[in-house]
């Protein structure tokens, strides 16, 4: 689960937060049935990055997890991460969200 993607208008560095993410990897994209607990404990750590940034680093943020959405996970997993993992401001990695709203 790499990216290689830096957003011009942002402090957000796609390579460094898909870094962070790859425990999930197991859970998004293969046969884990939950994610462990390194997977929720970067997630939440994403999370309180989010809710601390501004918009054009939430649109950042979200714009890496809207591209990440277009690799092979499963968008029904992804769906069920901020959930499982207690997270508060939801990010959305879904393909077709408008980061614009976040």
């Amino acid at each position: 689960m790499s990216l290689c993607l830096v957003l011009a208008n942002a402090d957000v560095q796609c390579t460094d937060m898909m870094t962070n993410l790859m425990p999930c990897q197991g859970f998004l994209m293969s046969g884990d049935e939950s994610p462990s607990v390194d997977c929720c404990s970067k997630a939440q750590a994403l999370d309180k990055q989010f809710a601390a940034s501004d918009k054009p680093d939430r649109e950042g943020i979200c714009s890496c997890l809207k591209a990440a959405a277009q690799m092979p996970i499963n968008l029904e997993k992804a769906a069920m991460l901020p959930a499982l993992c207690n997270l508060d401001t939801k990010i959305p990695m879904d393909p077709n969200v408008d980061c614009t709203t976040v």
